[in-house]
């Protein structure tokens, strides 16, 4: 596993050696400091981004042989792992980055052989699990202290899922008071799944709707990669607003030169000593 640095067509760091078997999913925290992966080993790998090593592992975090996936808790500061047990339950797991021990609450779901795609929105706290395989989407109310989450409902559907996308929250009907919105790919079509608050009031609700993500970066890849920490650029989603989206740190790029752009001032700059060195050895003058 390679990170890149897109603007300059470099390499920030390779960890080739890490993952000796399938990597299965890879989430970034909240700040972008570190990511997690889960690995066919059954081991979830917590690294540091800049240099690529690891800080941490749960070894073993699902017993069962299938596919574990990931996803942070946005500022929480927790880590939820999906998976399955021995005799291929699934169940998920909330783990705390700084003691990962042992897990901090674990839920088991059903008996079922999909795999569960988990998808966390940090503004209303809810954590929705969607089964890949059958139609159910199950959603969590997650909170910071134990007993660290609470079942709030589910969605039932008779047409299978092949796949979930989750779309961004300014992609929303705000004043519909739609908080979520899943893309629910099926064999034949891709259907959206709406989730509304209902309320009676037309106005813009602030407690459904605080500030969200914004679709810029917190700072330059050249920022980051000196040790800056920042938590994303946040923008209103309130219509009166705008949608008023913060001026993104500007930074200064320079597209790489071409093979040849660099051959054509190599060229120059040999010709260039050359004249030079003639023009001392001229002069009587040592060019050592």
């Amino acid at each position: 596993m390679k990170l890149w640095d897109i603007e300059k067509g470099a390499e920030i760091n390779s960890n080739n050696d890490t993952h000796k078997e399938l990597i299965q999913d890879i989430v970034w925290d909240y700040t972008g400091s570190s990511y997690a992966t889960s690995s066919k080993d059954k081991i979830v790998r917590i690294h540091d981004a800049r240099t690529g090593t690891v800080s941490s592992m749960i070894e073993n975090a699902h017993e069962g042989a299938k596919s574990t996936k990931l996803t942070y808790l946005g500022n929480l500061d927790r880590l939820v792992s999906v998976g399955f047990t021995r005799q291929s339950q699934r169940q998920f797991k909330i783990w705390d980055p700084r003691n990962l021990s042992e897990e901090l609450k674990r839920i088991d779901i059903d008996q079922a052989a999909g795999v569960i795609m988990p998808f966390y929105d940090e503004d209303t706290r809810l954590l929705y699990l969607a089964g890949k395989g059958d139609g159910n989407v199950r959603y969590y109310e997650v909170v910071d202290e134990s007993p660290y989450c609470f079942a709030v409902s589910e969605h039932r559907s008779s047409v299978s899922a092949k796949g979930m996308a989750f779309v961004p929250k300014r992609g929303l009907n705000i004043m519909a008071c739609e908080t979520a919105r899943l893309l629910k790919l099926t064999s034949n079509s891709v259907e959206p799944l709406s989730f509304l608050v209902p309320r009676k009031s037309e106005a813009f609700q602030n407690d459904l709707f605080p500030d969200t993500c914004a679709p810029i970066p917190a700072c330059t890849a050249d920022e980051w990669v000196s040790g800056v920490n920042k938590p994303p650029v946040l923008m209103s989603l309130n219509p009166s607003e705008s949608g008023a989206i913060p001026t993104a740190p500007q930074a200064t790029f320079a597209p790489p030169k071409s093979a040849q752009t660099l051959q054509t001032e190599l060229d120059a700059a040999t010709a260039r000593i050359k004249e030079l060195e003639e023009r001392l050895a001229a002069a009587g003058l040592s060019t050592a």
